[in-house]
């Protein structure tokens, strides 16, 4: 799945599905590309949010849940 910034991907963490919107894609000095994510919670606030490789987070994404304005 190709991700692009400000969509928001589902996918699975231990038994559940979560959602995560993707704020930022950026290079880094290395070359490799990252995603800067944020947690959507169930009641549809805002929790965690970290950095993750573009092609980790390209095979943990299963599914768009939400696209973006862009």
């Amino acid at each position: 799945m190709i991700v692009k910034q400000g969509n928001t991907y589902l996918g699975m963490v231990g038994g559940r599905e979560i959602n995560r919107r993707v704020n930022i894609i950026e290079i880094r000095n290395s070359g490799k590309e990252y995603v800067r994510w944020t947690q959507i919670k169930k009641d549809g606030t805002h929790g965690k949010s970290s950095w993750t490789e573009k092609s980790k987070f390209e095979e943990w994404a299963k599914g768009l849940y939400e696209e973006g304005d862009k």
